[in-house]
């Protein structure tokens, strides 16, 4: 059996293939470096009220959230879980005596929370929740 060699064909597009690959890279010249943006500004610091009052306007949030009438059963089931789970929580959170710092955390994630909470009940008045097979 006499041995396979290459086409002429085959011989011809590997070379032109190469060469053009060679002069491409030759003549090819980086792209300068993208100057960087100004720098993105740190959120304002912002002006808590007490640990107690953030907690009760989550609180309120919330049940504003639970008598949104685009919510189903289940989302009702689901915030009055919530609203009773932080009712116990803020309760015995009052009863201890908590540090200045520890304080001002928990008022900032409520603070948050809170905001989170407008916000899903802000989509929740605009209609019901699209269905998801």
């Amino acid at each position: 059996m006499r041995p396979a060699l290459p086409s002429p064909f085959f011989e011809f597009v590997r070379a032109a293939g190469a060469s053009a690959l060679l002069m491409v890279s030759a003549c090819s010249r980086a792209q300068p470096a993208v100057a960087p943006g100004p720098p993105i500004a740190a959120d304002p610091p912002v002006s808590l009220r007490s640990m107690t009052e953030e907690c009760d306007a989550m609180l309120a949030a919330l049940e504003t959230y639970g008598a949104c009438q685009n919510l189903d059963e289940d989302g009702h089931a689901d915030v009055t879980a919530w609203i009773e789970r932080a009712k116990t929580d803020f309760t015995a959170g009052r009863k201890a005596t908590l540090a200045p710092d520890a304080q001002q955390a928990i008022a900032l994630a409520c603070h948050r929370a809170t905001g989170s909470v407008i916000a899903a009940t802000a989509r929740c008045h605009a209609g019901p929740a699209p269905k998801t097979d």
